[in-house]
């Protein structure tokens, strides 16, 4: 339901501009459309909730997808879980005391290519 962002190996982490769907589970019946995307080994996938980008400050400001790349980019060499952590941290100095209003939740994945094969 959000646009993910993709980081292949030796580059940063972008936003993949698709045309994503309704959220997941949330009616019975409803249609999704299935793409793919081509992961090299070494590339890493964040897939995230409305939360992440619509988290707020106490001035009304969105966190926003900008800030989310940037801290992605901070250190995009580290693991799936540094990398969580560091998103995390960055919306929670952002936020600062506002209340949160909404879920966080964030997946982030490294794909290591094929057990005994070049990619």
């Amino acid at each position: 339901h959000e646009c993910p962002i993709l980081r292949q190996p030796d580059g940063s982490f972008e936003i993949v501009k698709d045309s994503h769907g309704f959220v997941l589970g949330a009616m019975p019946g409803v249609k999704y459309k299935e793409y793919f995307l081509m992961l090299k080994p070494g590339a890493k996938l964040f897939v995230y909730t409305d939360g992440v980008p619509e988290a707020s400050n106490a001035e009304k400001e969105f966190f926003g997808l900008d800030r989310t790349v940037l801290a992605l980019n901070q250190e995009a060499d580290e693991t799936p879980q540094k990398i969580l952590e560091n998103v995390h941290s960055a919306v929670n100095r952002f936020v600062a005391e506002a209340p949160q209003f909404d879920d966080l939740t964030m997946m982030c994945l490294q794909y290591n290519g094929m057990p005994g094969s070049a990619e």
